[in-house]
């Protein structure tokens, strides 16, 4: 029996560029694809739609909307995991690949970009995936409002060297705060007023004579000052949400540490707790040193460290 086995990238928030919505477009995302975690499965075809491995319901709706979009039932077995809602991206990246596989396995039309739209994901964000498709950093432009048209468009991707790695924290403390946004992220992203129109016209000058050039030319001590500014400006926004520039207080404190300790940037991703650096290869044994300690001081929680994905994600034929 012919299976797919496919292995997705998480990945990592620099926030949004225009939450204004003035020229017919909204959000518009910036963001890094991670080698590490990940999401790994492999898709059989089945008697009956099943998912093993994982502890996640929302995967086997996922995998009943896979199968009928392929026109096959399938089994989905859970290898890897990427942790869920705490801003590591793992809902796009388990979604689009469960889709994509069984598309290919119906000999049906698998682009990625129509397939995660069609599973409910890239309505709103494109970095997702796009760091499924392509991995690396990545701006996306925006959707259509009020009438999106399919997925926001990549209007700009640098593959990052592997002489920078990108260190991340999850502090546990904060999870349960950051669990009731989540619930409520629908009825709060449709009660928020709109961003000022100084603050989205700003954000836009920082990615397009900022954040961009900066990548474009390798710059990478620019690019992380930029990163962390947009990131932190953008803080100010969700305030009213989140009761401060950060989710909390512990990502305070790692911030004001991964900055310290040889961070070319640091930043929250999405709600958070997670928040990351971009940091050179031979220093980044040291940060996550201290990383560890203070995080374990701060209630622990996960500390990681990972190589920008530039490939995207992978997808092979193996036996069931």
């Amino acid at each position: 029996m012919k299976c797919i086995e496919v292995s997705a990238p998480s990945h990592v928030h620099v926030g949004n560029i225009d939450i204004h919505g003035g020229l017919g477009r909204l959000y518009g995302t910036l963001g890094f694809a991670l080698r590490r975690p990940r999401f790994r499965a492999k898709v059989c075809p089945s008697d009956e739609v099943e998912v093993v491995g994982s502890k996640r319901s929302d995967l086997l709706e996922a995998a009943r909307k896979a199968s009928r979009l392929g026109g096959i039932p399938i089994r989905v077995e859970v290898i890897e995991e990427i942790p869920a809602h705490v801003g590591l991206g793992s809902t796009t990246p388990a979604y689009t690949g469960i889709g994509h596989a069984a598309m290919i396995l119906a000999g049906k039309d698998s682009d990625p970009r129509a397939v995660a739209y069609a599973m409910g994901r890239a309505r709103v964000s494109g970095l997702g995936l796009y760091s499924y498709i392509y991995g690396g950093f990545l701006v996306d432009g925006g959707y259509r409002s009020p009438s999106p048209e399919g997925p926001p468009p990549l209007i700009f991707r640098r593959g990052i060297p592997g002489d920078l790695v990108v260190v991340y924290a999850v502090p546990r403390k904060p999870l349960p705060g950051i669990l009731e946004l989540k619930a409520r992220e629908e009825e709060i992203l449709g009660s928020l007023p709109p961003m000022p129109e100084e603050q989205a016209l700003w954000n836009s000058r920082l990615v397009v004579m900022g954040i961009m050039p900066a990548a474009a030319e390798g710059d990478w001590e620019f690019l992380g000052d930029f990163l962390t500014r947009f990131n932190r400006g953008l803080g100010e926004y969700w305030a009213r949400e989140q009761g401060g520039e950060y989710c909390c207080r512990e990502v305070e404190e790692i911030v004001e540490y991964m900055l310290g300790a040889g961070g070319m940037c640091a930043c929250q991703s999405s709600w958070g707790p997670t928040v990351y650096a971009l940091t050179p290869r031979d220093k980044a044994s040291h940060l996550l040193k201290g990383l560890r300690e203070l995080v374990d001081s701060i209630g622990g929680g996960l500390v990681g460290s990972s190589r920008v994905d530039n490939d995207g994600a992978l997808l092979r034929v193996v036996k069931g």
